[in-house]
């Protein structure tokens, strides 16, 4: 049996090479397009291991998982790739590493719980390497990085959403499918409101970028639903979302020409060590 932290570590490192394929992929194409063909791709992979053991459908449930969906793949990730065209990879990454504190601080919120103090060191530590990669001076906030934390909001919105139809249904494969669907129906619906169905014909690198980013994102979710069978959910969630560290190195091997500086670097070490601490401790 191969250990849960290795099965959680390749789910980091399919994150990471995922956002860094889909930069390569969005140039001189839209963030709409490259989210819905690698949607589409990860929701045919999905469904077809669904179906070769589908179970009986309770209704709440799948109500909650397309909810989740809409607002996971949906949402989040066509503002997760708008935030990318503008702050790249890097500093993307480490925004969207920062929901399992959203989560965190979302779910105190709606059970009218008191934080503990690792949860509140956690969110500061978190809220520093925010303010490092911003490179903002003053009070003057980037757009594309609020962009990039309302991306982070709508993961957190998502996870709560799909762990409230795991507890009514817990079938994880039924979550992930009926979350895709709902994702793809929601960006086929936009494209065909916005008349951007003609955008969809893109380039072969475009296309093998985003179909590969679809089947790193079946695998990732695959391995991390296979460690949080036999391991803690504290680790398998920090070894995941450690995956703005190995974005820096995928970044640095398939795109040369993004820099980040050394703030990046300090503010997405942070980022993940806040992830640690509130998932740890």
């Amino acid at each position: 049996m191969i250990p849960f932290e290795v099965l959680a570590l390749v789910t980091s490192l399919t994150n990471a090479l995922g956002v860094t394929l889909i930069a390569r992929g969005m140039k001189g194409t839209k963030p709409i397009v490259a989210a819905f063909w690698s949607v589409a791709v990860q929701t045919a992979i999905l469904a077809a291991l669904l179906l070769t053991n589908l179970p009986e459908l309770n209704w709440t449930a799948v109500g909650y998982f397309v909810l989740g969906g809409v607002l996971s793949l949906g949402v989040a990730r066509l503002l997760n790739f708008v935030a990318m065209r503008g702050l790249g990879v890097a500093k993307t990454s480490a925004l969207i590493g920062s929901s399992p504190v959203m989560t965190t601080l979302l779910s105190l919120v709606i059970l009218s719980d008191v934080p503990d103090l690792a949860t509140l060191v956690g969110a500061a530590t978190v809220a520093l390497g925010v303010a490092l990669i911003s490179g903002a001076s003053g009070f003057k906030v980037e757009k594309a990085l609020l962009v990039g934390l309302a991306s982070a909001l709508a993961y957190s919105l998502s996870n709560i959403a799909s762990k409230s139809g795991v507890l009514i249904q817990p079938n994880p494969f039924l979550s992930a499918t009926a979350g895709a669907v709902a994702g793809l129906a929601f960006i086929t619906a936009y494209l065909a409101a916005s008349g951007q169905m003609r955008d969809l014909a893109v380039s072969r690198h475009s296309l093998a970028c985003f179909a590969a980013t679809g089947v790193l994102s079946s695998i990732g979710w695959l391995t991390m639903m296979s460690a949080l069978e036999t391991g803690s959910v504290g680790v398998v969630t920090t070894i995941v979302f450690s995956y703005p560290l190995f974005a820096l190195i995928t970044t640095r091997l398939l795109m040369k020409e993004e820099k980040f500086s050394t703030r990046t670097v300090i503010g997405s070490t942070l980022v993940v060590l806040g992830v640690a601490i509130v998932t740890l401790i």
